[in-house]
């Protein structure tokens, strides 16, 4: 009898767990109905919000329509796995909530200058670059023994890119104070002091990176209050977007920087991302970061490879210099180490899609 008893208890039991099971199973099959049926809806509302907030951005929807169209297109051999239908709710959401409010898409035939300045002209951010003396002995005015010059006429705008050339020269010259100078190598770069600054928001590059052992193409910001004409102090600053080196070719690394009492550099390195087999830097490929009050995250493909909170970067920099408005550079220096393999990629060039600057709604 007692046996009886206990087969009755579990038989009961089991009819009630089916019975739960059930109810369950059919709940998450509403929930499942009602998500791809959100999808369904939304599908129409995938293009980019290229309304801008600032007097200096002409971009028109079409531009970023089309190259965002193609961003996606060479960057889907990167996605790896099918997304399941609540990572696509997810995603979409995070991206209708960036509103674009800056944006240089490079569809003329020259660089906009309402946008952008040549690098060096007024010797700002910094100087142009190193030269060599009349006895030919490098004059180290940038720092790093690095062995560019950056010139104006190795920047252009072609095929709807920026391209910054890089070129070994032989018996060139440039005027430092008066007087002719040899040049090794000759570069670009470009910046937005003056005409563009942000604090906050997802700053983000497609671009393909130039071959060579030496080459630095780097994509970095600085305080636009900062200006190295009337200081012998570093900026309180700096945050590396990307900084890529042409010896190697498998990996990105962003950095921040924060200016310590001793006017050193408290770096905040690490975390670099080591790139895909199906990822090559020298084609175009996308990099980012998403920079608010608490953090500062930097992104690769839409990857994000690596955070640094606010807290961590003032407790161990002794500040918080990331409060106030940054301006934007794109540059490719040229390593020390340049011509250590007999130039055999030069002359080579950075080629940058676009640099567009996002607002959170």
């Amino acid at each position: 009898m007692k046996k009886l008893s206990i087969l009755v208890l579990i038989g009961i039991l089991s009819l009630n767990s089916v019975g739960l099971a059930a109810k369950k199973k059919s709940k998450v099959k509403r929930v499942v109905e009602k998500i791809e049926n959100k999808i369904k809806g939304k599908k129409s509302e995938e293009n980019i919000d290229t309304n801008t907030n600032s007097n200096n951005s002409i971009t028109t929807e079409n531009e970023v329509k089309d190259k965002t169209e193609e961003t996606n297109t060479n960057n889907e051999n990167s996605k790896g796995k099918k997304k399941t239908v609540l990572g696509k709710i997810f995603k979409k959401d995070d991206k209708d909530s960036w509103q674009l409010v800056w944006s240089d898409e490079f569809n003329g035939d020259s660089l906009d200058l309402s946008k952008w300045s040549y690098w060096g002209d007024d010797g700002l951010p910094w100087n142009a670059g190193n030269y060599l003396d009349e006895n030919g002995n490098l004059v180290d005015q940038s720092g790093f023994k690095v062995k560019h010059y950056y010139l104006k006429d190795n920047v252009k705008e072609k095929d709807g890119n920026l391209i910054l050339e890089v070129k070994k020269e032989n018996g060139k010259t440039v005027d430092i104070n008066g007087q002719q100078r040899r040049i090794l190598y000759s570069s670009g770069a470009v910046h937005t002091k003056g005409k563009f600054s942000v604090q906050e928001g997802k700053i983000e590059m497609r671009a393909a990176m130039p071959k060579g052992v030496g080459t630095w193409p780097a994509f970095w910001l600085w305080p636009e209050s900062y200006d190295s004409r009337n200081s012998s102090r570093p900026a309180l600053g700096e945050i590396d977007i990307f900084e890529i080196y042409g010896s190697d070719l498998t990996k990105v690394t962003g950095t921040a920087h924060v200016l310590k009492a001793d006017n050193t550099y408290k770096m905040f390195t690490g975390n670099s991302e080591k790139i895909r087999k199906n990822e090559d830097l020298t084609k175009f490929n996308t990099y980012a970061i998403e920079w608010n009050s608490d953090e500062i995250k930097w992104l690769f493909n839409g990857r994000v490879f690596k955070r640094r909170t606010m807290k961590q970067m003032e407790k161990e920099g002794g500040q918080n210099p990331f409060k106030e408005p940054y301006f934007i550079m794109i540059n490719v220096a040229l390593e020390n180490k340049t011509g250590s393999d007999g130039d055999v990629d030069f002359p080579t060039e950075m080629k940058v899609d676009y640099v567009r600057v996002y607002k959170k709604k």
